[in-house]
């Protein structure tokens, strides 16, 4: 997504964004660095408050207004240019949210895109080949490792990813 958006910061530039599940806010965030002119962020969760902490922390919550509701039911100021969303999960299905998010994304298409804009992104496909490896054992450890390293996971986020998660820490501490 970091790649797709600022490597194509000619779509963004000055235009406005919708970002359909938004989650943490991450894809408005770097909308907003892509040089978009406003990102709406609609989130339905109360993640929306968090949203809102790391666009601020990260200077760009002049841009990104957050919208906490259900995307079937937010109204927005304008039509958008562009919609960004990650509607899939990892690898297309995990989080069990194939069918409410693309219904999300669907609605915010029909009613809020400009005639000519832009889906990102606008397709998927799952490519899939079995396999047994003496890889796996070593694999998985490494995952357990991966999993247990938020400081890791901070540090690479605003290392390669400029988004500043340190906000969240008291959040992510709990949830441990």
């Amino acid at each position: 997504y970091r790649t797709a958006i600022l490597n194509n910061r000619a779509c963004f530039e000055g235009k406005a964004v919708l970002d359909v599940g938004a989650g943490s806010g991450i894809l408005a965030i770097w909308a907003a660095k892509a040089g978009a002119r406003v990102v709406y962020a609609v989130e339905a969760t109360s993640m929306a408050k968090h949203a809102r902490r790391l666009a601020a922390a990260n200077g760009v919550g002049d841009v990104v207004v957050v919208l906490e509701g259900y995307m079937e039911q937010v109204t927005l100021p304008e039509q958008v240019d562009v919609i960004v969303s990650e509607w899939m999960g990892y690898f297309l299905l995990r989080e069990s949210m194939l069918d409410p998010a693309i219904l999300a994304v669907l609605t915010a298409r029909d009613k809020w895109l400009k005639p000519g804009g832009a889906l990102f992104p606008s397709s998927a496909s799952i490519y899939l080949a079995p396999l047994c490896s003496s890889l796996y054992a070593p694999k998985l450890r490494e995952f357990e490792r991966e999993v247990s390293g938020w400081s890791h996971f901070k540090d690479f986020m605003g290392r390669e990813n400029g988004v500043d998660i340190s906000v969240l820490d008291a959040e992510w501490q709990q949830e441990q």
